[in-house]
């Protein structure tokens, strides 16, 4: 028995969680969506009434490539009679009146809907780079956040930033109901727009680094931690997000720590692996596992 590609209409009303197993895919942001090249095939493509009467004109089959192809711009009889040319597709199709860019925004819509990944913290941009200052509740997250705005960098979202999968990686939003808004302790809810500007805010952001906040407590720090900082992963959105563990103290500019973190990541990003010592690195890699303490604490 032959088989046959799936023929079904693309329903706007579709929600999560309760979708189909097509919708799961279509709403899935590691499953990439694209006008449909035959050159460079995605798992969805979409095909509106040019790209057909192209491909009408090549007589050529379709890829086996994309999993899902949506037809734009056509009525059900059509598109059926469209579909049964390529047979040898084993796709499912989907078919809509709409145009392209409208199923664009809809499925750019409905994935950030579906992806949004909640983090509690402070999420800024401090030197260009998204910064997500987490740790726990009284810690000074807020009143770090304040001290980095009088400094010159940028609030996205205090307490209860999202993530979501963006054009160019995990990309940070503030919730319409908290933003331009700050809580810090003993000053209560400040209007950042208010007091700093227009400037002092951003609505969105990549977020290309986590750093926690914590109790210091030298006594249990390693030479390796000393010498290179406590680093780590965390998953955001299913991606791996660099952390840095920052220790805290009475006495310590907790901002310029940050700020310098932050820069000392972005040469990190450009190629500079050995900037955060400012040694050789064998020299680094002798005093690690000797014990040794080069750098003079600052606390």
């Amino acid at each position: 028995m032959s088989l046959s590609p799936t023929i079904l209409p693309l329903d706007f009303e579709q929600t999560l969680p309760d979708t189909t197993s097509v919708y799961h895919s279509l709403f899935d942001a590691r499953l990439k969506f694209a006008r449909f090249n035959p050159l460079d095939p995605q798992p969805i493509a979409l095909i509106d009434p040019s790209l057909r009467a192209a491909l009408d004109t090549r007589q050529e089959p379709l890829t086996q490539s994309p999993i899902i192809y949506i037809l734009t711009e056509i009525t059900p009889e059509a598109a059926v009679e469209w579909v049964q040319k390529y047979t040898a597709s084993l796709a499912t199709f989907l078919h809509t009146h709409q145009e392209l860019t409208t199923v664009r925004e809809w499925l750019f819509t409905r994935r950030r809907e579906r992806n949004r990944e909640w983090q509690h913290g402070v999420f800024m941009e401090v030197a260009g780079s998204g910064v997500l200052i987490t740790g726990h509740s009284g810690i000074g997250k807020s009143e770090l956040a304040l001290e980095l705005l009088s400094r010159g960098h940028r609030l996205i979202a205090d307490d209860a930033p999202y993530f979501v999968h963006g054009n160019q990686g995990i990309e940070g939003h503030c919730p319409e109901n908290i933003r331009d808004l700050l809580e810090v302790r003993g000053l209560g809810i400040i209007n950042v727009r208010s007091l700093f500007g227009d400037n002092a805010l951003k609505s969105k952001k990549n977020l290309r680094l986590i750093i926690e906040l914590y109790s210091a407590d030298h006594k249990n720090l390693s030479a390796e931690s000393r010498l290179h900082g406590e680093r780590s992963q965390l998953l955001i959105c299913n991606e791996a997000i660099p952390l840095f563990r920052l220790p805290i103290a009475p006495g310590r500019n907790i901002a310029v720590f940050v700020e310098t973190v932050v820069r000392q990541h972005n040469l990190e990003r450009s190629g500079n692996e050995i900037a955060w010592s400012g040694l050789n690195p064998h020299r680094v890699d002798m005093l690690a596992s000797s014990g040794h303490r080069p750098l003079k604490d600052v606390c």
